[in-house]
């Protein structure tokens, strides 16, 4: 079937990804739970409520920024496509061209 089919049935998302239980960034996302666990466990009701606010905000951002990235490289893989199938007439020609 079609990528396009796929993606238009739901059956393909490109933003639902897993992360490797042996990963790197594994490694570095569970150092980083336990770092902020610990910060947070310092902080005062109203400075963990300012936290949350914060954590929500930082998501956002990379949610958007994500969602950019995956556009950008998208239109990039797609302009890359569109350069090989237009005719290039390079500075150099084959055997099989005509001069």
């Amino acid at each position: 079937m079609y990528v396009l089919h796929e993606l238009w049935r739901g059956n393909i998302s490109p933003s639902e990804r897993y992360v490797r239980s042996d990963s790197e960034y594994k490694k570095v996302s569970k150092e980083m739970v336990e770092l902020i666990d610990d910060f947070i466990k310092q902080l005062s009701p109203e400075a963990k409520k300012q936290w949350d606010s914060i954590e929500q905000l930082r998501h956002d951002m990379t949610l958007l920024s994500e969602e950019d990235t995956f556009i950008y490289g998208f239109r990039l893989g797609a302009r890359m496509l569109l350069d090989v199938v237009q005719s290039y007439k390079g500075q150099f020609y084959t055997m099989e061209e005509s001069q």
